[in-house]
């Protein structure tokens, strides 16, 4: 950090001048007060202004308090006496490393004094003084007397709930909440691993606080509870950065908030981390490189595709590459990538949006789904032209996707000349590798794999742990099929043949289904049997 006089940031940063700066200190000195007080009672400089230019001149970071749930067990890293004596608090932890918010970064006492009941190095940030001693109280837990003098204690109820399971959310890695009033209570559920789970309950007379708060942070109108809404915020959760959507639903007993989680830190996503075969991942990277054919990704909502998309454009972002999506929503801000938000009141369309697209010169343009003929065609024109395509589309498997293509009204031959490759995806849960247990494998288990199994092959079943709080599963993985346009194919479906006939001649070409690669992921140990069958479908004859 930077070594300056206080007064001299204030004038470098340009706030006040020589001249204002020799009567705050005389000011100061005459009602013994600080410099920082002084130029704030003489109405020179703001109280932000002051945070913000302290950051840039010391090259620290600014931390807006208000704007940040905090995690208690970084918190409780600093006793509340020493954090009330210097006006600081931990706020974020890195490896080896824990931040610190401090009202005056320049206090070397305050910093010594600190550091001495740390293990990790200190890393200051600054904060206005009034977020930060108000974040104390709320971290802490204000005295009797202040939580009585407190305008609004609904409304601090209600923060303070929302902050509580959004920091539950995010330790339990959910990807969303629900938030819903039940007969005599409210219920917080979130989605861990694909399905939900209750994690938080609160008296039903708190749920309109609960809601309003949450409207209030997506700027959404609190007064209108008989139509849907849906809005959206960036928040800092236990040091990493949330972008949460947020969709409020009217319903018979009130209303229903859901709030899904996207953490910003992983917007970086290879291809290698999600979960394809050395053979499937080649195949696609291939067709990655191929300037005028449609990549479909398809399955149910939640099943990865927007993942997997973003995969593929991290793999062939470049600079000589124009890249253009469509999104409804930009699920991820990405370096690089020219990302077009879809808004249905301003008239801006996934088709409005991609007829301007193909004036922009792109390369490569991704869809964020096609759900209508006129995106179809769109995305079928653009193949045709010499553009790579990327989609996703609401099919069960892969074959599928043909049909529903058919069924919009699309002629078969434009389908035949513009798909280059169709990929079905599922989520199965990952066995926790601590508590997994071998199970026998049985007559009915060898009949379920399309190939003799190995004598010494090993499946594993659910065991029941602390570290995957006794359900047996941690994390997920994925599965994936991938059908090739072959000549043979495209001849099949000029043809109008029946997804039934493309899946037949796609396995005569070696297609792997859902099930046979599911079924490799529970050989290997990764899941297990009775998740691959609750995600995939079995063989049709």
């Amino acid at each position: 950090m930077i070594r300056k006089r206080f007064g001299d940031i204030l004038v470098d940063g340009g706030l006040i001048n020589a001249t204002q700066l020799s009567q705050a200190l005389e000011y100061g000195k005459d009602n013994d007060v600080k410099l920082g007080q002084a130029v704030r009672d003489l109405g020179l400089v703001t109280e932000e202004q002051v945070a913000r230019t302290i950051s840039t001149q010391l090259e620290i970071p600014y931390v807006d308090l208000g704007k940040i749930v905090l995690d208690p067990d970084i918190v409780a890293a600093i006793p509340e006496q020493v954090a009330r004596k210097n006006k600081l608090l931990a706020i974020g932890k890195r490896p080896g490393e824990i931040l610190v918010a401090l009202a005056d970064p320049l206090d070397i006492f305050a910093i010594d004094d600190v550091s001495s009941h740390l293990k990790d190095t200190l890393i200051p940030c600054v904060a206005m003084e009034s977020l930060l001693l108000a974040a104390i109280d709320r971290n802490y837990g204000g005295s009797s007397m202040e939580m009585e003098e407190q305008d609004d204690a609904d409304t601090s109820q209600a923060v303070k709930a929302v902050n509580d399971i959004l920091l539950d959310a995010v330790r339990e890695e959910a990807s969303d909440l629900h938030i819903e009033p039940d007969i005599n209570k409210v219920r917080v559920r979130c989605r861990v691993d694909g399905l939900l789970k209750i994690i938080k309950e609160y008296p039903l007379d708190m749920f309109s606080s609960l809601i309003s708060r949450i409207k209030i942070m997506a700027q959404l109108d609190i007064g209108e509870r008989r139509k849907p809404q849906d809005g959206r915020f960036e928040v800092p959760v236990a040091g990493k950065e949330f972008d949460v959507r947020v969709s409020i639903l009217p319903l018979s007993k009130g209303e229903k908030a859901v709030l899904r989680l996207l953490d910003k830190s992983k917007v970086r996503v290879d291809l290698g981390d999600l979960g394809f075969n050395p053979a499937q991942q080649q195949n696609f990277e291939e067709h990655l490189t191929m300037p005028h054919e449609i990549i479909l990704v398809t399955g149910p909502t939640g099943s990865g595709k927007t993942t997997t998309l973003y995969g593929a454009l991290n793999k062939i972002n470049s600079p000589d590459k124009n890249i253009i999506t469509v999104e409804d929503p930009v699920e991820y801000e990405m370096s690089g990538i020219n990302q077009v938000q879809v808004n249905v009141k301003a008239d801006l369309t996934f088709v409005s949006a991609l007829r301007s697209i193909l004036r922009q010169d792109p390369d490569v343009i991704m869809i964020g789904e096609v759900r209508d003929v006129e995106t179809a065609e769109i995305a079928i024109q653009a193949a045709l032209t010499g553009h790579l395509v990327l989609s996703t589309l609401h099919t069960n498997d892969s074959c599928g996707a043909v049909a529903r293509l058919l069924d919009m009204g699309i002629p078969p031959f434009l389908i035949a000349s513009s798909l280059g490759l169709i990929i079905a995806q599922r989520l199965p849960r990952k066995l926790c590798q601590r508590c997994r247990s071998k199970i026998e494998i049985t007559d009915a288990i060898r009949a379920l794999f399309p190939y003799p199994l190995a004598a010494d092959a090993t499946i594993y079943g659910i065991g029941g742990c602390p570290a995957c709080e006794a359900t047996g599963f941690k994390g997920r993985t994925a599965i994936y099929e991938m059908l090739e346009i072959s000549p043979t194919l495209e001849q099949l479906i000029m043809d109008q043949a029946s997804s039934g006939a493309l899946s037949r001649q796609a396995k005569a070409e070696g297609f792997e289904n859902l099930r046979q690669a599911g079924l490799a992921k529970v050989l290997d140990g990764t899941t297990s049997l009775d998740e691959v069958l609750r995600l995939s479908l079995a063989e049709k004859d």
